[in-house]
């Protein structure tokens, strides 16, 4: 009887051990967490290739609204003593330019333009004339080429050499310009990437260049250039180039009335 007895508890001992085993397995097996997804990692975008495809897109460029202005300082224009603080308007890469710049008369290059007399200017620019107003009576004249203030014809090509030109860049972040995520991009060029102004770079001046270019198409939508370019721009002269409107339709009309001033 004894035996009987030790032989039925030794398989009930096996029996509830087996079943233990399987709690335990199973219990193992349900605790054991789902593998986390790796998410795949964004490289940081090369300022330098940024640069270099924001360039490209400045030479293809067909036409775009442009605005130079100052944040700090003038253009001073010795022959005329006036400074410009700003100027705006449309560009086309076939149909030329129209622009309006706000400029002051002021004795001296250290006037602040704003202490100065106002006056106005506007220009029509075509590939086979120049149209400009009379800064007093504001009458139109058709002067010749070579009064031109800036070589609108290579604007696009201008301003892409002045991207292309930036050395050692660093990406700064984004930021959001008219609504448009950019890339923001520092860095330093030689003065004379501005001489395309009325401006006259001297000997290893350099400026502090930041461009924000859209992260998707790489279209330059701002130009800030923080320095002096020339004897006549102060210490902490700011100016900024804001393109709109880039490769949308424009029209450009030369005025209806005009004096001729070429001779022809």
């Amino acid at each position: 009887m004894l035996a009987t007895l030790t032989a039925r508890a030794g398989v009930l001992f096996l029996a509830c051990a087996l079943v233990l085993s399987v709690l335990a397995v199973g219990c193992t097996g349900s605790a054991t967490p789902a593998a986390t997804p790796v998410p795949t990692a964004t490289p940081i975008p090369d300022p330098v290739a940024l640069l270099g495809e924001t360039s490209a897109n400045l030479r293809n460029l067909r036409s775009a609204e442009f605005a130079v202005q100052h944040e700090a300082g003038a253009i001073f224009l010795p022959v005329f003593s006036a400074k410009l603080t700003e100027a705006r308007g449309v560009w086309d890469a076939e149909q030329g330019a129209e622009l309006t710049v706000d400029a002051y008369l002021v004795p001296d290059a250290q006037t602040e333009a704003e202490s100065g007399i106002y006056f106005g200017l506007q220009s029509v620019i075509t590939a086979g004339a120049y149209y400009g107003t009379d800064p007093f009576s504001g009458a139109w004249l058709k002067q010749p080429q070579s009064s031109v203030p800036i070589p609108v014809a290579e604007l696009n090509q201008l301003i892409a050499d002045l991207v292309g030109m930036i050395d050692d860049p660093t990406l700064d972040g984004m930021e959001e310009v008219d609504g448009i995520p950019a890339h923001k991009i520092s860095g330093d060029a030689p003065a004379s990437v501005m001489d395309w102004l009325p401006l006259t770079a001297e000997e290893g001046q350099t400026v502090r260049i930041v461009v924000w270019t859209d992260t998707e198409d790489r279209q330059l939508r701002k130009l800030r250039v923080a320095g002096p370019v020339g004897m006549f721009d102060q210490a902490d002269t700011v100016r900024e180039i804001v393109l709109k409107s880039i490769n949308e339709p424009v029209s450009i009309e030369p005025p209806d009335e005009f004096t001729d001033l070429t001779g022809g």
